[in-house]
């Protein structure tokens, strides 16, 4: 009787109490789920990113540096720059500050010179609109954004591959005569880096290859080609119009998945088999520049500072911190803006952690007074919490870095956006999205700050002239 009289007058409260335990348990129990694309967002990965460093507020928000605050504030203090596009201000959003950078970025010639096609698919609109010193212009809509629906998109009527490549590289094929390099997503978004393994061991990632197109693109350096995430199926894209060299290796897995391994030099075996879920895989497509035999031609060069490769012996420049004045300044073919071009290079490969950067490619018609193209950054975002500072020798070693792209990250230390939330902004658009995982995105706030306090050294510590050190030469 006590009982059901306590249950009559307190029923309320038992109810609340059982929806608050089941509410409880709620955040703690996760279902079994069936991965068939990519693997849902893990519940640990969910606490994190509920409780993730802010990136409001700029890179400094998380990751203030004392001896970089005393740079801005002599940045922000110059006459010179006070009245100029170059000025900050911690209200402007950086997509606005960078639209203005943009307006003022230098035109040259046009592809379509040298460049003979129907000028109707996006593909074709985009060879011929290749710029003297940049990829693509972002604000012309008419083809930049079919483009990359098309490469994410279009019917892929043969698929061959790069023999010469590491990993298993593909060229495709499309029903509109465009061509297109893929690479598959050998590793989980969250997958690090082992300690004990060097760079050139290191599987290449194809979300590395997405980021790293955004992350040129919100740069504002448009020297990467258009990259997109797109699904593969194995059996269509691949069983039915491989060549030999992939179709001959197509088997299935102990668990039933459909599985193949190619050709190429070192990780096409079966032990390395790429595999499907069932017969789906993941990975990056980006479309093919003009190609070589023509005129139009692309041609490399070695980048100075190439790494060995070697896991004891060391490059002349990772010995020698006055490499770049004593080989690299004097040398005739880095002349004019080839070195900038290559700082250029240390930051963006700084901010992606890619130590892969053994020559750039650049269009041979253009000349010497071209941008070089970012091509191939599939080794980057492979360690989240460790910087690669020899990625920005480059930098520390030439003591120089470009107005324009010592501007932009300037405002992406002060904010009010970081360059993890106007990164994560932009990949929210690729149709495999989410890329980048939480904790990468937080290393490229960190590494803003690195490389602001490197150009700050070469000033107070090295004793440079702020004219010799920070160098506008018209190109933003």
């Amino acid at each position: 009787m006590l009982k059901r009289t306590f249950y009559k007058n307190n029923s309320w409260k038992v109810a609340f109490v059982t929806l608050s335990i089941f509410a409880l348990l709620s955040l703690y129990y996760q279902p079994p789920t069936q991965f068939v694309l990519r693997d849902a967002l893990p519940r640990r990965d969910f606490i994190q990113k509920l409780f993730a460093p802010s990136d409001a507020g700029g890179c400094r928000v998380n990751y203030s540096i004392p001896e970089v605050d005393t740079f801005i504030r002599e940045y922000q203090g110059k006459s010179n720059l006070l009245d100029s596009v170059f000025k900050v201000d911690e209200q402007e959003p950086y997509l606005s500050f960078l639209a203005k950078l943009n307006k003022w970025k230098r035109k040259g010639k046009l592809m379509k010179e040298f460049v003979k096609n129907n000028n109707t698919w996006a593909w074709e609109i985009f060879h011929q609109q290749i710029n003297q010193y940049f990829l693509y212009d972002p604000e012309d809509t008419s083809y930049y954004e079919q483009l990359l629906k098309d490469l994410s998109q279009r019917k892929i009527t043969f698929t061959d591959i790069n023999p010469f490549s590491s990993h298993l590289v593909l060229t495709v094929h499309f029903d509109n005569g465009m061509k297109g390099v893929y690479k598959f997503m050998r590793t989980p978004r969250d997958h690090e880096v082992l300690p004990n393994h060097f760079f050139f061991s290191d599987i290449e990632r194809a979300h590395s290859e997405i980021a790293s197109f955004h992350l040129d693109k919100v740069l504002g350096f448009h020297r990467v080609p258009p990259t997109v995430g797109r699904v593969l199926n194995i059996t269509e894209d691949i069983g039915k119009v491989g060549v030999d060299l992939l179709t001959n290796t197509l088997h299935k897995s102990p668990a039933g998945n459909l599985c193949f391994f190619g050709k190429c030099k070192d990780y096409c075996k079966v032990d390395f088999s790429i595999c499907g879920t069932p017969d789906t895989v993941e990975g990056s497509m980006s479309v093919f520049l003009p190609r070589r035999g023509f005129n139009q031609s692309i041609y490399w060069i070695q980048s100075p500072w190439l790494r060995t490769y070697h896991f004891s012996i060391k490059a002349k420049w990772e010995k020698d911190e006055q490499f770049c004045e004593t080989d690299v300044k004097t040398r005739e073919d880095f002349k004019g803006r080839r070195v900038l071009d290559f700082t250029d290079v240390g930051v963006f490969d700084f901010l992606i952690g890619n130590l892969d950067r053994h020559h750039v490619e650049l269009f041979e018609h253009f000349g010497n007074d071209t941008s070089l193209i970012h091509l191939d950054n599939g080794r980057g975002f492979g360690k989240s919490k460790y910087d690669c500072m020899s990625c920005m020798s480059p930098v520390r070693q030439c003591c120089m870095i470009r107005l324009s792209t010592l501007a932009k990250l300037v405002k992406l230390y002060i904010g009010p956006d970081s360059l993890s939330h106007v990164l994560r902004k932009s990949l929210e658009a690729d149709p495999l999205s989410p890329i980048l995982w939480e904790p990468h995105l937080d290393s490229v706030d960190r590494r803003v700050g690195q490389i602001l306090k490197v150009i700050s050294e070469c000033i107070t510590k090295k004793g440079k002239p702020w004219q010799e050190v920070i160098i506008d030469d018209g190109f933003y």
